[in-house]
């Protein structure tokens, strides 16, 4: 896995590498595309690019992976929270607490979204590199805080430096995991290791879910992830795509449909937004190498 490096300057190695890429050029988001608008009642939490680059933004994988969680966009499969941990649930509430981690979540808006939704005894963890984390707590203070009240879902800001095995044993302190929401972040070669370990290390219990919001950019540099680094730890499958007819010169997306994938649904070509659902492979069957994803991008072609 990753080398050993000195806290500090890892940290900003790994953000200048995972957020101001050479010649980055993006704007914030003016909202969810269009094939949401009507239904998602989106944040409208602060965005910083020109501080902190690419995770002062919120992309559209943060929008499809809330209408994967939302209960008004609810198809199947269904959501993977629990019912009775909704805020407005009729059902009883659970004694045993829900925890749910947010990785490289930039701006916090899936990690918000989702508090805002739940009800104790839910805990979001939201997390992200240290320089990161004020933009994250200026959100959960301007758009969380105010609504908060004794039946709220909790939620704390946590720097979780990706490879760095101490950031992930603060974590789990409190027990495990039991959803992993990732927004995004399959997008840079030089931190698909880092992000890998943090998984694995992550996901101590057998019921760890993964669910991971994933626009395609690159098939030639994003297919490892999947091939050499995440798909030899975790079986996943796809289970929503957004199909985009047509973008603006912002890389935003002009109109668009989403349709819900069943198991072994085929996926789309590029510049296609997607939602995985993953969990761990027992520990005696980790891969060499994983073709799941390839397969799916090949199957897909043969279906043209």
């Amino acid at each position: 896995m990753a080398p050993a490096i000195g806290d500090c300057r890892k940290d900003d190695h790994d953000f200048l590498i995972g957020n101001r890429p050479e010649g980055l050029n993006v704007i914030a988001s003016d909202g969810p595309p269009i094939a949401w608008k009507n239904q998602l009642s989106h944040l409208t939490l602060k965005q910083d690019v020109e501080k902190f680059g690419l995770a002062g933004k919120i992309w559209q994988a943060a929008y499809i992976l809330q209408s994967y969680f939302s209960p008004d966009t609810q198809a199947e499969p269904n959501s993977l929270i629990p019912t009775e941990y909704f805020r407005y649930s009729p059902n009883l509430v659970p004694k045993k607490p829900y925890r749910i981690l947010e990785l490289g979540a930039g701006t916090g808006y899936v990690g918000i979204w989702l508090a805002k939704m739940l009800r104790k005894p839910c805990e979001v963890i939201i997390t992200d590199l240290e320089q990161i984390l004020p933009l994250i707590q200026d959100n959960v203070k301007i758009h969380y805080e105010p609504v908060m009240d004794e039946n709220s879902a909790t939620v704390r800001v946590e720097r979780l430096h990706w490879g760095n095995t101490k950031d992930a044993s603060t974590i789990l302190q409190d027990g495990p995991i039991d959803l992993i929401v990732i927004s995004d972040c399959v997008y840079f070669p030089e931190l698909f290791d880092i992000l890998t370990q943090t998984l694995v290390e992550i996901c101590t219990s057998p019921v760890t879910k993964i669910v991971i919001g994933y626009k395609c950019r690159s098939l030639e540099k994003e297919s490892g992830f999947w091939q050499d680094y995440f798909g030899r730890y975790f079986e996943y499958e796809p289970v929503r795509k957004l199909e985009l007819e047509e973008e603006d010169g912002e890389g935003e997306v002009v109109e668009g449909k989403e349709k819900i994938l069943v198991p072994g649904g085929l996926l789309g070509e590029e510049e296609q937004v997607f939602v995985f659902v993953g969990n761990r492979r027992p520990r005696g069957l980790i891969k060499p190498a994983d073709d799941t994803f390839t397969t799916l991008m090949f199957c897909n072609m043969m279906d043209i």
